[in-house]
């Protein structure tokens, strides 16, 4: 009975039909922002937190509590 041959194929390996600088500008935008969604998803987080507190800074300014 033959050995069968185990190959490992890697989860970031290209596809091999597709070059990135024969796809549409779409594409290729689409590729850049799926490498930085967590840096994306981080900004998200952080705004909206940095926002309330300049919200609250500013109300207390306009009721002269600071």
């Amino acid at each position: 009975m033959a050995k069968r041959k185990i190959v490992k194929m890697s989860k970031y390996k290209k596809f091999p039909h597709e070059k990135f600088e024969d796809t549409s500008p779409i594409r290729r935008l689409e590729r850049k922002l799926d490498r930085i969604n967590h840096i994306m998803e981080l900004v998200r987080t952080i705004v909206p937190i940095l926002l309330l507190l300049l919200n609250c800074i500013i109300l207390l300014k306009v009721f002269n509590l600071i």
